[in-house]
């Protein structure tokens, strides 16, 4: 039913203990088919109420205990009624009505199902109720609020973006994933960890040296061994230079082919998604995704996690060597190492917290930037600059704010970190000098023991910093794999096939969808189009033209009946085989920052510059390309800003054309020309349509005058279908508007 009882086996699960033993008293045995909760009470508070769903009846409780129970016998109607924010459950029982439930438009998808399934126990005259076990694909409890549904696992809500609950998320399966990454390339990144380890074992010879110069040179006086300790640390420091320029250069090579590669990945992916992932979220925050994220990645992955490892050596090499120099010296230095590792844990506790919320603020900024910079115009146009400055500085003071409570985190640790290593120092001089003092240890060995010390100390301070770098990389890494691990809603069946010839022939079957799962954008829509044959969609705005269009796409699926092409349910024909064959004019016509001829060739990559002129003059814009600057080579601008608006659209005719498609969809072709230039359109898309099947939605209907049938739709409904001299006699919605649009001419004569 819902995905909260789904959550575990026993809808009992979801009820306080107090209330499991009561209801199961109260069942006698009876089956309990799921328990729904609210999370409203009646006055509109948040609170918790549960509703549970027998064959038989309905029990109602509330957060103050109180039971409400009815028979489904007795019931009359169900039905949810909907308001701002909430909604109601209401039971209607011998003509009045009772409130059963309250709750957020977040739980409202479990309400509306249990009402179709007493719809179907009253209509169908069924002995008791009965749930249906399967939930639609893209149904997801609480997409009205952008929210996938749960996790089944923690039952947390899921974000809209993913099925991946990041709750339940393992941080050791993150860093393994992230490793995948470096897999390709693994032959550079032992390379570099190999000359990491030579650089540091020239920095680690070198308190040996000087233990040699303090007790054999200077001590001694004797400085032909000064003049070899000097010389062997200017070759350790030249080899060291050496090692470091080409480990760097490898470094960058292998940091850049990595981010290269995820970015790659990201963006692939980002293709393959559907439409609905982009309806749910901001461009801002997928473009910080595959540019920052993927940054803190590569940082982590090329330096950091080689820096890891570096750090672990140092101190297994360093402490070798202490305990062989010394062993009782040696256990006093770990005396600050305990109060290292609890400050490290107790500090990784909250970071975590702390970067996720930077991370969304620094999105946030993204966001608004993907926002307000394509749509300066309209920014200007309503004279909103200030507001604008405002609200940009608004998101960069909330992610100030968020990084300066990090940075507070870390001004207490690592001050503190620093201060209990200075004991340790503290111990080795007090300790050591006794030492020394007593001739138990000479003072080379003392001055090389206490060069090992800071090469000890730290390589721990870092790693004790490791939950700094590895909460960012790992939260970083959540974020990309959140994109990643998302499913297209919309992909090919197993047994899709290819269609290498169309005919065109179209057919909706009892088709129903939804954006949300709840409201119908469609209700039961079914007609045909034969192949070479013109119809116009025609309808008041949102009676669900466009969503045809997206269905026919298959922008989205049907939840309910079927859509065929030539025959084949369009599920079961693959994705680019099926869009080969459509050529689209959208309602909004998107064109990219290049020249015109790129813009028209969109939908034939190669085509030649003949073909691109023969569509260009079909659409009727070749006349005013060639005024041009650069007539064909004209740079256009972001989303085509230096042309106006009917010579975009005209553009994106073109862009149609060129496809020479067998099914061709022209939504709302000629909104955005004039008078005249519709004229020619039309007359271009009168040759264009022949035997071309052709669906056009348009609110001028002088538009449709090629339509052999007009298709009605008014609230998702197919109300009216015919020619229009025979909808302009039945006067229904199509004579209506007729009328509307007659009236609205005659003002603009007068």
């Amino acid at each position: 039913m819902g995905s909260d009882s789904q959550a575990s086996t026993d809808p009992l699960a979801e009820l306080p203990d107090e209330l499991r033993q009561e209801i199961s008293e109260r069942l006698g045995g009876e089956n309990l088919l799921s328990v729904l909760k609210t999370d409203l009470t009646f006055d509109g508070q948040f609170g918790d109420g549960w509703l549970a769903v027998t064959p038989f009846r309905l029990i109602a409780i509330n957060s103050e205990g109180e039971r409400q129970e009815v028979l489904l016998n007795e019931l009359d109607d169900l039905k949810v009624e909907t308001y701002v924010g909430n909604a109601f459950l209401y039971a209607q029982v011998n003509g009045r009505r009772i409130p059963l439930a309250r709750f957020t438009h977040s739980r409202r998808m479990e309400f509306e199902r249990l009402v179709q399934a007493f719809q179907r126990y009253k209509n169908q005259g069924l002995t008791e109720l009965k749930l249906e076990e399967t939930e639609p694909t893209v149904q997801r409890p609480g997409f009205l609020l952008g929210w996938r549904g749960r996790c089944s696992k923690c039952n947390q809500p899921l974000p809209p973006w993913t099925d991946v609950c990041p709750f339940c998320l393992q941080k050791t399966k993150v860093l393994k994933r992230m490793l995948t990454f470096v897999k390709p390339y693994w032959l550079a990144a032992i390379g570099g960890f190999a000359l990491l380890v030579l650089i540091q074992l020239t920095d680690l010879v070198q308190p040996l040296l000087m233990r040699f110069t303090v007790d054999e040179a200077l001590l001694k006086k004797n400085f032909q061994n000064l003049i070899v300790v000097v010389v062997a640390v200017l070759g350790l420091n030249f080899a060291g230079a050496v090692l470091s320029g080409v480990r760097s250069y490898l470094m960058a090579w292998l940091g850049e082919r990595i981010v290269v590669d995820i970015r790659k990945r990201l963006y692939e992916h980002l293709q393959v998604l559907s439409l609905r992932f982009f309806d749910q979220e901001q461009t801002g925050r997928l473009v910080s995704r595959v540019a920052n994220d993927t940054g803190q990645l590569q940082d982590f992955l090329t330096e950091g996690l080689q820096d890891i490892l570096r750090d672990v050596f140092m101190i297994l090499f360093v402490s070798v060597v202490m305990f062989t120099m010394h062993w009782k010296l040696a256990l006093a230095t770990l005396l600050p190492v305990p109060i290292l590792i609890w400050l490290a844990n107790k500090f990784s506790q909250r970071v975590r917290r702390l970067w996720h919320m930077v991370w969304r603020r620094f999105a946030k900024i993204h966001a608004i930037l993907a926002d307000t910079i394509p749509g300066t115009r309209v920014v200007k146009a309503f004279g909103q600059e200030r507001y604008e400055i405002k609200r940009f500085s608004d998101a960069l003071d909330s992610h100030f704010r968020a990084t300066m409570r990090a940075a507070r985190l870390w001004t207490v640790f690592f001050p503190s970190v620093g201060f209990t290593t200075s004991i340790g120092f503290l111990v080795v001089w007090g300790y050591g000098g006794y030492l020394v003092i007593k001739g138990d240890l000479s003072l080379g060995s003392m001055m090389a023991f206490i060069g090992y010390l800071w090469r000890f100390y730290a390589p721990i301070q870092n790693l004790t910093r490791l939950t700094h770098r590895l909460q960012r990389a790992a939260t970083a890494a959540e974020r990309v794999f959140e994109i990643l691990d998302t499913q297209p809603e919309i992909q090919d069946a197993p047994d899709a096939i290819e269609v290498d010839e169309v005919k065109g022939k179209i057919v909706f079957e009892d088709v129903s969808f939804s954006y949300d799962g709840i409201n119908k954008a469609l209700k039961n829509v079914s007609f045909e189009v034969q192949p070479g044959e013109m119809i116009g969609l025609v309808g008041p705005t949102g009676a669900g033209k466009s969503t045809l269009i997206s269905l026919i796409l298959r922008f989205y699926d049907p939840q309910e009946g079927r859509i065929l092409l030539d025959g084949i349910d369009l599920r079961k024909i693959k994705l680019a085989s099926l869009r080969k064959h459509i050529g689209v004019v959208l309602q909004e016509t998107y064109l990219f920052n290049g020249t015109i001829a790129e813009n028209i060739a969109y939908s034939k990559p190669d085509a030649e510059l003949e073909e691109i002129i023969a569509s260009a003059k079909v659409a009727n814009a070749h006349e005013f390309i060639l005024k041009q600057l650069d007539a064909y080579d004209t740079y256009i601008g972001e989303r085509g800003s230096r042309l106006s608006g009917g010579e975009r659209q005209r553009l994106a005719i073109a862009r149609a054309i060129l496809k020479d498609p067998a099914v061709l969809i022209f939504d709302e072709a000629t909104s955005n020309v004039d008078t005249e230039t519709e004229a020619k359109i039309r007359e271009a898309i009168d040759n264009l349509v022949r035997n071309r099947t052709t669906i056009a939605i348009a609110h001028r209907f002088s538009t449709l005058q090629s339509a052999r049938r007009l298709i009605v739709l008014d609230k998702g409904e197919l109300v009216e279908q015919g020619t229009p001299e025979e909808l302009m006699e039945k006067e229904g919605v199509f004579a209506r508007l007729c009328r509307m649009q007659a009236e609205l001419s005659k003002v603009w004569a007068w």
